[in-house]
C-alpha cells in the first residue's frame, strides 16, 4: 500500500521543493501537493508587494484551509512541507489530532527569520530535517528539544543533468567565471576582492539583490540580472569554464558549510571552485573532485591556474559528477525521510492520540 502524502512547497521548475515532491512520487508514494505560489502573489513591483502585504492574513487563511480541505479528503499518512513559512501551528496542531505525521524539511538558516508564522508553527513538526551542520551545536530558535535531522540539500535529476551545449548556448553562457547566487554582504565582499586582484577577469555574476540596491561600481559590469532556473541554470553551470560557490556567513560565523550550488554544480557537469569547509571535504576529494579556496588571494591563483589547465578541469568536472550523481539526489534525501517515518510512525500515532 502507498503512503499517501500530503506536500506542501513551492512546485516551480528548478526548485528545491518540486525536486522533493517529484521523488516522493518517484519513490512510490501517493503525492498530493499544493502548490504556495497558486495562492500567494509573486508580485515584484514594491507598490503591489504591499498590497500583498494588506492581504496577507486572507491569504494565509486561505491557504490553511485548503491544507486542512484536502487533508480531510485525502486522509494522509504524512505530511511533508518543504519549509512552510505560511503553515499556522493550529492547522499543525489540527492535523496531527488525525493522527497525521508532520514533518518539515528546512533549508535554511533560521525558522524565525521567515516571520512569526513559521516561529511559532516550527515546533509543531514531529521531526525538523535541517541542513546547516550548525544545528548541531546551537539549534536556533529553541528547537534543542524537538526531534532533529540533518539532511543535507541535494539536486534535482530531471533539472541538474549534463545538457547538451548549441552555438547560441555557448556564445551567451561561456565564461571564464560564472557565480550564480543571491547577493549577501559576504559574497560581494569575496567578488570585490577577487576583482581587486584580478580586474579583467571574465566574471559574470546572476542572481536576485544584486542590482536593488546598486552594488559597489567594480561590481556593476559583472552583474547579468535575474537569476537563472531550470535549463537556463543547467546549461550556464556546463559552459561555464569556473564555477565559483562561496557560503554564507554572518558576522564572524559561518552559516553555510554547504549550499544547493555545492551538488547542483558537480549534477550538471560543472567544473565547481568552492569555499573550502569540513562538509564539503566529507562529500568530496579535494583536488581530485573538487576544488577549494580558503582566502580570496587563494581563490585568485585557483582561478589562474585552473584557466590555464582545461585537461585538470575537465577531469575533476568529471571525477565530481561522478561522486555526486546519484548518491545525492534529492531522491537519496527523500529515502532518508521516509525512512525515519517508517521507524517512527507508530510513536507519532501514539502522540497524536494523547494530544486528543
Amino acid at each position: 500500500m502507498s503512503l499517501r502524502t500530503l506536500f506542501l512547497g513551492e512546485n516551480w521548475y528548478g526548485s528545491c521543493a518540486r525536486a522533493c515532491c517529484y521523488a516522493l512520487r518517484r519513490l512510490g508514494c501517493d503525492v498530493t501537493d499544493i502548490d504556495l505560489q497558486t495562492i500567494i502573489p509573486q508580485w515584484r513591483q514594491r507598490s503591489n508587494r504591499a498590497i500583498a502585504r494588506l492581504l496577507q492574513p486572507r491569504i494565509v487563511r486561505e491557504y490553511n484551509q485548503l491544507i486542512l480541505d484536502c487533508a480531510s479528503q485525502i486522509r494522509p499518512d504524512m505530511l511533508l512541507a518543504f519549509k512552510g513559512t505560511a503553515v499556522t501551528a493550529a492547522t499543525l496542531r489540527r492535523l496531527r489530532s488525525s493522527g497525521i505525521a508532520l514533518y518539515n524539511y528546512f533549508p535554511d538558516t533560521i525558522p524565525s527569520e521567515h516571520g512569526n508564522i513559521l516561529a511559532e508553527a516550527i515546533n509543531e513538526y514531529d521531526c525538523v530535517f535541517y541542513t546547516k551542520k550548525f544545528w548541531d551545536a546551537n539549534p536556533p530558535d529553541g528547537l534543542g528539544k524537538r526531534r532533529l535531522v540533518f539532511l543535507p540539500h541535494g539536486y534535482d535529476p530531471e533539472v541538474h543533468r549534463i545538457m547538451e551545449l548549441d552555438a547560441r548556448d555557448v556564445s551567451e553562457l561561456t565564461h571564464d567565471v560564472t557565480v550564480i547566487a543571491s547577493h549577501t554582504a559576504y559574497k560581494e565582499k569575496v567578488l570585490r576582492g577577487l576583482l581587486g586582484l584580478m580586474p579583467d577577469l571574465d566574471l559574470h555574476i546572476h542572481g536576485d539583490r544584486w542590482t536593488d540596491p546598486p552594488r559597489a561600481p567594480e561590481l556593476r559590469r559583472h552583474i547579468c540580472g535575474m537569476a537563472l532556473f531550470g535549463g537556463r541554470y543547467a546549461k550556464a553551470i556546463r559552459a561555464a569554464r569556473i564555477n565559483l560557490a562561496i557560503t554564507s556567513w554572518t558576522g564572524r560565523i559561518q552559516v553555510d558549510e554547504t549550499t544547493t550550488r555545492t551538488f547542483e554544480i558537480p549534477a550538471c557537469g560543472g567544473f565547481m571552485l568552492h569555499e573550502r569547509t569540513p562538509e564539503l571535504l566529507d562529500l568530496y576529494e579535494e583536488g581530485k573532485e573538487v576544488t577549494a579556496f580558503g582566502s580570496v588571494e587563494e581563490l585568485a591563483s585557483k582561478i589562474e591556474y585552473y584557466l590555464a589547465h582545461p585537461e585538470e578541469r575537465e577531469a575533476i568536472a568529471r571525477a565530481g559528477h561522478v561522486r555526486c550523481v546519484p548518491a545525492y539526489s534529492y531522491d537519496s534525501r527523500v529515502k532518508e525521510i521516509l525512512r525515519y517515518h517508517d521507524n517512527h510512525s507508530t510513536s507519532h500515532a501514539k502522540l497524536a492520540m494523547n494530544d486528543r
